[in-house]
């Protein structure tokens, strides 16, 4: 099992990175790293977790994730497929915070990128739809010598504080867990709703995966991702869910069962308190 904590290699004395994913799917694994990442999906679809919140993602979407944010972008399903021809692709900047404030960010004129910083560390996110000048901006980055990306990732960030269109994610922010154990469990919790959701799963279950008793359990879940298991089970879900009614000529109870429900009703009113709508009324507003 992969540690949740995330290191990223460096080679030379730069204040920042850049990487470029290239894969069948996208690293599945809920993790965080002291770097802020700013990322853009090139290729692939699937859920997004972000600290407290799950969504989907998708092609040219940008996410600004401050250091130690818990996050995964979790391809969907047939990504994973021995015979897929789907890629996950992306371009990122990762870079220390603590470097940026102590140059860059202590001037005059850079006081509104330490805002955009402070927010990231809900999660930030940008829904282009489409390639655009901020989309190209991002994609010629590693073509660049490095002075020309450091002026680059200044010019970014400042697109991406006066566009008003960008969303906050999680409700709240997170700090990086303290105890190795604590992080060894958050991944093993979160990969096993992730593999498992449509399987029938009780909170005995999900606590033998943490080594904890149910009780004790219940505390650490809420403590480290403000929610209860069923909350984030139900969210996992739901979110699936969406996929499959956007996506698969099944009907609505085939896919409530699908996904991990046992009653259509308790589906409908469980969906409805996640997406604010029936099945059937977000079937209509996605075909809209």
């Amino acid at each position: 099992m992969k540690p949740l904590l995330f290191r990223v290699p460096t080679v030379d004395d730069r204040s920042f990175r850049i990487e470029q994913d290239n894969a069948p799917h996208f690293y599945g694994q809920l993790h965080f790293h002291p770097e802020v990442q700013l990322t853009l999906i090139k290729q692939g679809e699937g859920t997004l977790i972000v600290g407290d919140k799950i969504d989907r993602f998708g092609r040219c979407d940008i996410l600004l994730l401050g250091a130690n944010v818990p996050h995964v972008l979790r391809s969907d399903p047939g990504y994973y497929q021995p015979d897929s021809t789907q890629r996950a692709t992306s371009v990122s900047v990762l870079f220390r915070p603590e470097i940026l404030e102590a140059t860059i960010l202590g001037l005059p004129e850079t006081k509104h990128l330490a805002f955009l910083l402070q927010e990231a560390q809900h999660g930030v996110r940008l829904r282009c739809g489409k390639s655009n000048l901020l989309t190209e901006q991002l994609e010629n980055l590693p073509q660049q010598r490095p002075f020309d990306q450091l002026l680059s990732l200044l010019r970014l960030l400042d697109n991406l504080t006066t566009n008003p269109n960008r969303e906050v994610l999680s409700a709240t922010a997170y700090a990086r867990p303290q105890r190795p154990d604590d992080q060894r469990r958050l991944e093993q919790v979160f990969s096993f709703i992730l593999q498992e959701y449509a399987s029938p799963m009780s909170l005995e279950d999900i606590a033998s995966v943490a080594s904890l008793t149910p009780g004790a359990f219940c505390r650490f879940f809420r403590q480290h991702t403000r929610k209860t298991f069923s909350q984030l089970l139900n969210e996992v879900r739901v979110e699936n869910a969406c996929r499959c009614l956007r996506e698969s000529q099944d009907n609505i109870s085939q896919i409530a069962f699908s996904c991990g429900y046992t009653n259509l009703s308790n589906f409908n009113r469980q969906f409805k308190e996640v997406v604010g709508m029936s099945p059937s009324e977000y079937i209509q507003s996605y075909r809209m």
